[in-house]
């Protein structure tokens, strides 16, 4: 994903600033339509970037479900590593001055926690990477 699609949001995003300072003939209206440009694209990101937690979460409770002991230890290093992959995806990304660059990496890392604690939500966000994984409630 950074390769190939990290390079091609650097160019979007500047675009994005070149029409909120008003250009391509959008004086009044480029901040608002950059603006919404900007949710849009975080949010569809964000739904992108928790596909990755997501997994990490079923494949810790597809893997402890027979354990009695140790559970917890597994669940902090998928924490870990998880949190390790975002993180260098994140600091790969151009902060710009404003939250909506960076909202989906931290709605993504956050998933984790969520997901880990109620996994039942998995279901009803993302019911066909359970059906992908093989994962069952």
């Amino acid at each position: 994903m950074p390769r190939f699609i990290l390079p091609q949001l650097e160019r979007v995003y500047d675009t994005l600033d070149e029409l909120e300072k008003g250009a391509f003939c959008a004086k009044s209206f480029g901040g608002p339509l950059s603006l919404t440009i900007q949710i849009i694209l975080s949010v569809s990101l964000a739904y992108i970037l928790t596909i990755w937690p997501v997994w990490c979460v079923l494949r810790y409770y597809e893997y402890v479900r027979l354990m009695d002991d140790g559970r917890s230890l597994y669940g902090i290093t998928g924490f870990i590593l998880c949190q390790y992959a975002l993180a260098k995806l994140a600091l790969s990304t151009k902060y710009r001055g404003f939250f909506m660059s960076v909202f989906h990496y931290a709605v993504a890392m956050g998933a984790y926690l969520v997901f880990i604690i109620n996994p039942m939500s998995i279901k009803d966000s993302y019911p066909w990477l359970i059906r992908l994984v093989g994962f069952e409630f």
